[in-house]
């Protein structure tokens, strides 16, 4: 006699959750969040095209359609689909602006959202609007965490603020601080470093390979860490190949920290089926290893990622690389043709591109020895890359921006081969020879004097080195040298 009012109230409470819920982050939007967060984005959408047919009250679904709009644009890079998406995304907010504000989710959505648009913005470097959207993020997510304190997914997007603020040229930081923004990228890597290990047993469960992807990416934007290729994959492992993005993080560490091989197993291996978004910058990236490792088929991958991207990035840069990879072989007709393509095509969004363009714009080609030992570096074999400029000196060289970069290629191959004090040495040379010229290798020099002085512990040296980073006369990769030198000087303790 008592079980049919027992149903009723099962079944209310089932069409509540069903019909009355705005927030519903149920299985089939786990499902699609996992698939988007895979990169497999058109499975994504068919399951939210599903959960929108079944539960058109649910809100979660307008989040995760801007995740497949987010993360196509990453891998697209486009500038009209950019359009598109600031134009989506307004749509989104002002939607979401309906919905149940008394869910956790109600402002966590529009936060990030806000934080996915601010990194595109800064993509493109539309700073003012990123700076805004940062900001809003920030109010949102504040009011947010006092609400819903222990509303773990909160803690993620704070760490993700906090790494973005590193990205803030100093010119518009006066906007920041308008509204009291704290926090930084150390604090938003424990942040995240704590959430990997307690979302797997949370009711939140569902974000914990973003964590990861998050955390990876800010740990290798922070310079001078050790053990950083063990960290990204032994974080990474439990994710598997079948997640593109996985794939990419995991590449990415291996190229930054010298395991070559390693990077080109990862991205052979890749998941290649159609089910998964055109990511060609994988190709970029595959070209770059190849080349670092003197493979001979590395042009091809330029190539074929010249052939099939359609976006504004590395495009400059695809054509220098494979400059220097005709260079290497003495073709030195193929050499200039590509050098030629390099100063009219492509974009200079990125200081990569700058470079690759300033590079294109020297007449003469590069020292073959140079180059040799900055590719072999670059690729983590440091034993030929000393090989390729040990029995020379500086009256070898014809000009003195190959004299500078001599000096600077030999204090980077030993400061990488665990020998800090010849490092010191020729870092310190570079350093008194191209103070006032407008090469970056003096304030680089200066740089990596400033990690090896904070490795031995020597703060006022350390601090003595970062300081003089601003005040080099580089004009290349200025504003990244600078931002690290800046970096460190805040992480060193003070005296």
């Amino acid at each position: 006699m008592f079980k049919r009012p027992a149903l009723l109230v099962l079944l209310l409470i089932s069409m509540g959750s069903s019909c009355d819920a705005r927030f519903v982050f149920n299985e089939r939007c786990i499902s699609a969040y996992d698939k988007i967060l895979s990169l497999r984005l058109q499975e994504g959408q068919a399951l939210l095209n599903a959960e929108k047919k079944a539960n058109p009250t649910n809100s979660i679904p307008i989040l995760l359609e801007n995740y497949i709009d987010f993360l196509h644009l990453l891998t697209s890079e486009r500038k009209d689909e950019f359009e598109k998406f600031k134009v989506s995304k307004n749509a989104r907010i002002d939607k979401l602006q309906s919905e149940d504000q008394k869910s956790p989710y109600y402002l966590y959505c529009q936060a990030e959202i806000n934080l996915q648009s601010c990194i595109n913005r800064f993509k493109f470097q539309e700073y003012v609007s990123g700076v805004y959207e940062l900001q809003k993020a920030y109010k949102q997510l504040e009011e947010n965490r006092k609400k819903f304190p222990d509303f773990l997914p909160n803690q993620k997007s704070f760490a993700l603020l906090y790494s973005l603020l590193g990205l803030v040229p100093d010119q518009y930081k006066w906007a920041l601080s308008t509204i009291g923004l704290k926090g930084n990228i150390q604090q938003g890597m424990n942040m995240l470093d704590e959430l990997r290990i307690r979302l797997p047993q949370s009711p939140y469960a569902q974000f914990t390979n973003e964590t990861i992807f998050f955390l990876s990416f800010i740990q290798m934007s922070v310079e001078n860490q050790d053990h950083l290729y063990e960290t990204v994959i032994r974080n990474t492992n439990p994710i598997g190949n079948e997640h593109l993005m996985n794939v990419y993080i995991r590449t990415l560490v291996a190229m930054r920290t010298g395991h070559t091989d390693e990077a080109i197993d990862f991205l052979e291996d890749r998941p290649k089926s159609a089910a998964y978004a055109s990511f060609y910058y994988l190709d970029y990236l595959m070209g770059l290893a190849k080349l670092s490792r003197f493979d001979d088929d590395a042009n091809q991958h330029f190539e074929l990622y010249l052939k099939n991207y359609t976006g504004c990035f590395n495009i400059k840069d695809s054509y220098l690389k494979l400059a220097w990879y005709y260079l290497l072989r003495g073709n030195t007709e193929r050499y200039n043709a590509y050098i030629g393509l390099c100063k009219v095509r492509g974009y200079t969004y990125s200081e990569r591109e700058k470079d690759a363009y300033n590079q294109s714009m020297i007449k003469s080609p590069p020292d073959i020895h140079l180059l040799k030992a900055r590719l072999y570096f670059d690729g983590g074999y440091q034993e030929k890359a000393l090989a390729a400029i040990k029995g020379m000196k500086l009256d070898d060289f014809g000009n003195e921006r190959e004299r500078l970069e001599y000096l600077y290629r030999l204090g980077r191959i030993y400061q990488a081969m665990n020998r800090p004090d010849m490092a010191i040495q020729y870092y310190t040379s570079a350093i008194s020879r191209g103070l006032e010229l407008p090469y970056y290798y003096s304030a680089n020099s200066s740089l990596q004097l400033g990690y090896i002085f904070e490795n031995k512990k020597n703060y006022n040296k350390a601090r003595y080195y970062f300081d003089l980073c601003p005040k080099m006369k580089n004009e290349e990769y200025k504003n990244s040298i600078d931002s690290k030198a800046k970096a460190g000087l805040r992480r060193i303790p003070g005296e």
